[in-house]
């Protein structure tokens, strides 16, 4: 059995000095911003029939449209969560040690997860017990990520390769060497071209798909880089454990727009549609943000550790954590909760367009 972790937030803020062209933005204290108030469901973990804990969230998605959740930790098992009964519907122990993570595929019918048993499972979304892949590999899995297409799935874990293989058959179709061993986050751009990974050592790697060739290597993060995500110009938002959030043209990294340090850790990133992210990480806070200007925009709160992953479909924003629950976002239209020192919980009504929030998952 694997101990479970919580981390705390950190309390220190203030900006790293790298040797890194950068835009200057004004730090912000998570204190200081607006409280989105969202309706939150919280939905706790459930002990297996073999366990008197609940188990921590390490790997969490929702399928495309928006009714069914898989989460995934420590005690080895895979669960199906139904958003519209609020309930579990399946549970199954396909793996012998902690999962790291869990993927749907883009048209909702197989669900992929791997982990620290070293092996990527693919199973029919009403079949998980019967896997239509299993490939083993040399080392821990810790991340996977479909391609828009659903034709290949890509993995990296505690080696220096970066593995794609396709989905109907699992036959290894590619492999690239990485930038350390220790690789936390796989991503494919959004048409399939490229495919980026990173890791422990902060150095982000970009691949034409088909070709295997290297298209940029560069270093915009101290520490180890947890989480990295294609926007849809072919844009890397990337999170890490220096506590910065950094976006790169791997065409010109050199122009890589880094914000200051966060609050804690970054853990996971998310875009929301075209126009929004959120990040979430250590501080126990997940903070949304503009992707046009790199503005902050305000924090939803109520985990009680630290936040480890991120996902989202039309209208839902998905977060697990290590405090055993995972929280189901829905935006409020136009009221949010300004947070200050000085004046707390004062209300007041945001103007938006038409669209309001739900311009954040198109």
């Amino acid at each position: 059995m694997i101990r479970r972790r919580l981390f705390l937030g950190s309390a220190a803020l203030g900006f790293a000095q790298l040797a890194l062209p950068q835009r200057s933005f004004a730090l912000t204290a998570a204190a200081d911003l607006a409280r989105l108030n969202w309706r939150c469901d919280v939905v706790e973990t459930q002990p297996h029939t073999r366990s008197r804990r609940n188990p921590v969230v390490t790997g969490i998605d929702v399928r495309a449209d928006g009714d069914l959740i898989a989460v995934v930790g420590d005690d080895h098992f895979i669960f199906l969560y139904d958003i519209a009964k609020r309930q579990f519907t399946h549970q199954t122990r396909q793996h012998t040690d902690w999962v790291r993570a869990a993927k749907f595929s883009p048209d909702g019918s197989h669900l992929a997860t791997a982990g620290n048993d070293r092996r990527l499972l693919i199973a029919n979304i009403d079949d998980l017990e019967t896997p239509v892949v299993d490939k083993k590999h040399p080392a821990a899995i810790i991340d996977i990520a479909y391609s828009q297409d659903g034709s290949k799935i890509a993995t990296v874990g505690f080696d220096q390769k970066l593995r794609i293989f396709a989905t109907n058959s699992g036959q290894k179709i590619g492999e690239m060497g990485c930038a350390c061993n220790d690789n936390h986050t796989v991503a494919f751009s959004k048409d399939g071209t490229w495919i980026a990974a990173a890791g422990r050592c902060g150095t982000i790697k970009v691949w034409e798909t088909q070709t295997q060739s290297q298209l940029a290597t560069f270093k915009n993060h101290r520490q180890r880089v947890r989480s990295i995500r294609f926007t849809e110009d072919r844009k890397l938002l990337s999170v890490a454990d220096d506590q910065h959030i950094c976006l790169t043209d791997p065409k010109l990294p050199d122009a890589a727009i880094r914000l200051p340090r966060q609050s804690g850790k970054l853990f996971a990133a998310q875009l929301l549609g075209n126009d929004f992210f959120a990040t979430s990480g250590s501080n126990n806070l997940i903070t949304l943000w503009s992707l046009s200007d790199m503005s902050a925009m305000g924090v939803l709160q109520g985990h009680t550790g630290t936040v480890s992953c991120l996902t989202a479909t039309d209208g839902i924003l998905v977060s697990g954590g290590f405090d055993t629950t995972f929280r189901i976002w829905k935006p409020e239209l136009d009221t949010i909760v300004k947070s200050t020192n000085t004046q707390p919980n004062i209300q007041y009504r945001q103007t938006r367009n038409s669209d309001g929030w739900r311009g954040l998952f198109k």
